[in-house]
């Protein structure tokens, strides 16, 4: 398996680097999970940025100069900037070619103001509920919907960690509609029962 070299950014260095970005993004993954808990609870090999599909070529406008790459199973298709169309929904970058990589970006699917699960389209959310913005003004994807992604890593360590350092944190409605979402996209998962 090959092996790629990582210098993550931290959220609040990305965050500087988006800023002028037109279009909402969300610090994802574990870090979503460590943002909504106010605390890091693990260390992070990368950092992960969601975009709504449609709104990246953007990303290009805010870093005209960095090395921006389409990973797709397991191989990188150059991007040319332009709207990216599934199945390709997962890009790299980093400041140039020859460095570690530096952030993961994750376009998100959507119709009008609902968001819709990318491995299942059966499960939705509104827009307005995807995102959050900690004290500090950083956005992150909502805990219930970074938990989604990670249930179908199962037996990934830093997956039931995410899991178990949020689950006491959750409120009702979220533990409800990520307990459902489980049930439609992932029937049988082991956190359905802890979430009843």
């Amino acid at each position: 398996m090959t092996q790629y070299i990582w210098q993550p950014l931290s959220p609040h260095q990305a965050a500087g680097l988006l800023r002028d970005i037109r279009a909402p993004w969300w610090v994802a993954g574990g870090w979503a999970i460590d943002l909504f808990l106010g605390h890091e609870t693990r260390t992070h090999a990368d950092l992960d940025i969601a975009l709504l599909r449609g709104t990246e070529p953007s990303l290009r406008q805010a870093l005209p100069a960095w090395d921006i790459q389409i990973a797709h199973d397991g191989r990188f298709v150059p991007w040319d900037g332009g709207p990216i169309v599934a199945p390709h929904h997962q890009f790299w970058a980093r400041p140039d070619a020859g460095g570690p990589w530096a952030l993961e970006f994750m376009l998100e699917e959507r119709v009008r103001d609902v968001w819709a699960y990318r491995r299942d389209a059966r499960v939705t959310l509104s827009l307005a509920r995807l995102g959050r913005t900690t004290e500090d003004g950083l956005p992150y994807i909502c805990p219930e919907v970074a938990l989604l992604y990670k249930a179908r890593g199962k037996g990934i360590e830093r997956n039931a960690a995410d899991f178990e350092s949020a689950f006491s944190a959750l409120a009702t409605e979220e533990r409800r509609w990520l307990r459902d979402a489980l049930t439609i996209a992932h029937p049988g998962h082991a956190w359905i029962e802890r979430l009843e």
